[in-house]
């Protein structure tokens, strides 16, 4: 799917500007980074992986705010990224990979993650926020 795609089905719609709402994101994200840590600390992988993404998602919605577009589909969200601020294409494959990884997360039967793999979802995540506060 393209990014005039996710416009013309609906999935990203324009909006006023709301600095509010992006305000209110970047503190999600921030939450979500707090809970990566601590569920790091106690080995529960699968949370971190969960919260990482979460956070990411967080921060590039508040992006979307801020250049008033509403998402309804996390799929839309790097292809947005991706078009509007060049300079994060690499951190918008990064969201889409964890994206695709929490996924797997979630319903995947046979998922074993480990430190590492939360570790650097956690770092990831961290990075992401600080390039989107550097933004807004």
């Amino acid at each position: 799917m393209k990014l005039d795609d996710c416009f013309r089905k609906g999935l990203l719609k324009r909006i006023p500007p709301d600095m509010e709402n992006a305000r209110r994101s970047i503190e999600l994200s921030m939450s979500n980074i707090e809970d990566a840590d601590e569920n790091l600390r106690i080995h529960r992988y699968r949370v971190v992986i969960v919260s990482s993404y979460t956070a990411m998602f967080h921060a590039a919605r508040a992006l979307l705010f801020k250049d008033g577009i509403k998402e309804r589909s996390h799929e839309c969200v790097p292809k947005y990224l991706k078009e509007k601020y060049k300079d994060m294409g690499m951190y918008a494959n990064v969201l889409d990979t964890y994206r695709r990884f929490r996924h797997s997360a979630i319903y995947g039967l046979d998922v074993v993650l480990d430190e590492d793999e939360a570790r650097t979802a956690l770092n990831s995540a961290k990075e992401f926020l600080n390039i989107v506060e550097s933004i807004i």
